[in-house]
């Protein structure tokens, strides 16, 4: 979901604003590794609660009000995911797997997204492309590796903030945009987005496989709630 992306690097990201690292950080092979619990899914709802206001309620609502057995089943599929055991190309992919595999995620998600697609609706034919370019870049970013997976969303994260910023000074889009996502909107004109945009406009192009030491300092730098990247 393209607006949700930009949350998607925002909650990888959002440490720009303070540094700090714990005695007990992962190392890139623990962090690769890592076997996703209940607990750490608790940490990391916890952390990121603070910036709710950052997201829709069809999106925030459904987490807030997770049940153990929805949760379990997120964890689940984590932890199947990033054993290689499937890998969706779409969205129609996904869904397919949740219904089959982790069904008490299927009927929150498919609202979620359908909900989401009403608002995309909404936009002109530029915010509906960028809007539909982004899901599909979602996807084909997504990686069972987590190292690479964070590369490939550092590498097209400088495209898709400025693509954003594009379309809210379009006076044919931005009106939209703001009826549609305002939440989106708030983000982007937020301290916390500038200070991450700051970062974002610096970072050089990685080679994923050779830079993997570049990329996971990169993580743990944003990784202000030290939940990502903290083996507590």
């Amino acid at each position: 979901m393209a607006f949700s992306n930009l949350w998607s690097f925002f909650f990888l990201s959002i440490s720009v604003c303070v540094y700090g690292r714990p005695a007990n950080e992962m190392t890139e092979s623990e962090f690769t590794n890592l076997v996703f619990t209940v607990e750490k899914f608790d940490q990391i709802l916890k952390a990121y609660s603070a910036y709710k206001q950052f997201m829709p309620d069809y999106v925030w609502e459904p987490i807030e009000k997770i049940t153990d057995e929805q949760k379990t089943q997120a964890v689940q599929m984590v932890n199947d995911y990033h054993a290689g055991q499937f890998e969706p190309k779409n969205y129609n992919d996904m869904i397919a797997i949740l219904k089959k595999s982790y069904p008490a995620l299927a009927g929150p998600y498919e609202t979620m997204y359908n909900k989401y697609k009403d608002q995309v609706a909404k936009l002109g034919p530029k915010g509906q492309e960028y809007c539909n370019g982004l899901e599909a870049q979602m996807y084909a970013d997504a990686s069972p590796d987590r190292v690479i997976w964070a590369c490939h969303i550092f590498n097209n994260a400088k495209s898709a903030v400025s693509g954003a910023k594009a379309l809210l000074l379009d006076d044919s889009e931005a009106a939209k945009i703001e009826e549609a996502f305002p939440e989106a909107v708030s983000f982007l004109n937020s301290k916390e987005f500038d200070a991450y945009a700051i970062v974002v406009n610096n970072l050089k192009t990685l080679d994923c496989d050779k830079d993997r030491e570049q990329v996971f300092n990169t993580i743990k730098l944003f990784d202000k709630h030290s939940v990502l990247t903290s083996n507590t």
